[in-house]
């Protein structure tokens, strides 16, 4: 089965000259790299264009960090998805636990994204995991129910939601796969409960946090996950690059 692998660059690239560097060695890793899966990659968005640009042709597709919630109107600062999307990106990452935690994005203000997302052919991938106080399973729990008891299951099947346990990213441990399936399985359960087997079964679930190519396979193959969205690694080309031909 195709893997989706997506790489989040987050606020790095401060200026030009690092841009063009980066760019310059993502071509050279991917414009020959053939792969049977799905590879995106998430620049800051002031970069969108440059890289839609340089990567159309390669077969890696463009996504954004985030979105607002409405498509135009007086929001200084924010990004529409409209916007977004008239630039050639097919996903747009929404309710990261940075933006939750840093900018104290609520579900509700997740869930708006997400239906303006889906509403200009957008591709959210929703991140889900612990949050802040109780426990993790509780915050996935409540994370997951709000936007599957929101959605029609025709838009559910256009959602594909991340599980990110917030004390891995960036700090090179990993849950086991074994807690990792459990939390994959889990989060089908809640959309199967509300949308049916069918639908579960069919979401799009990536698992993020300290993903590099010594755990990748493992962290898809051994829980099932549909692929990983991937921090830090990313920030090379190389080692996303090795991360891609870890999956072939």
């Amino acid at each position: 089965m195709q893997k989706l692998i997506v790489g989040n660059l987050k606020m790095n690239m401060e200026n030009l000259s690092q841009r063009d560097t980066y760019g310059k060695d993502f071509l050279e890793e991917f414009k020959q790299m053939k792969t049977k899966n799905h590879v995106a990659v998430c620049p800051p968005m002031i970069y969108l264009e440059y890289f839609y640009k340089l990567l159309n042709k390669t077969g890696v597709s463009i996504g954004a960090q985030d979105c607002f919630w409405e498509l135009y109107g007086s929001y200084t600062g924010n990004t529409s998805p409209k916007t977004i999307k008239s630039i050639g990106a097919q996903f747009v990452i929404v309710g990261h636990s940075e933006r939750r935690q840093y900018n104290h994005e609520t579900d509700e203000d997740v869930a708006r994204k997400v239906l303006m997302a889906l509403r200009v052919e957008l591709m959210p991938i929703v991140c889900v995991g612990y949050n802040s106080g109780g426990e993790e399973i509780d915050n996935v729990k409540e994370q997951v129910e709000f936007i599957v008891k929101n959605f029609s299951q025709d838009e559910i099947e256009n959602i594909i939601f991340a599980y990110e346990p917030v004390w891995a990213i960036g700090s090179g441990k990993t849950p086991t796969t074994d807690d990792v399936h459990t939390m994959i399985m889990y989060i089908r359960s809640i959309i199967a409960a509300t949308h049916g087997k069918e639908c579960a079964e069919g979401v799009g679930i990536l698992y993020g946090g300290s993903v590099v190519a010594e755990n990748v396979t493992d962290l898809c193959t051994k829980t099932y996950a549909d692929g990983v969205l991937v921090g830090g690694a990313s920030l090379s080309p190389r080692k996303f690059a090795q991360i891609v031909r870890m999956l072939n």
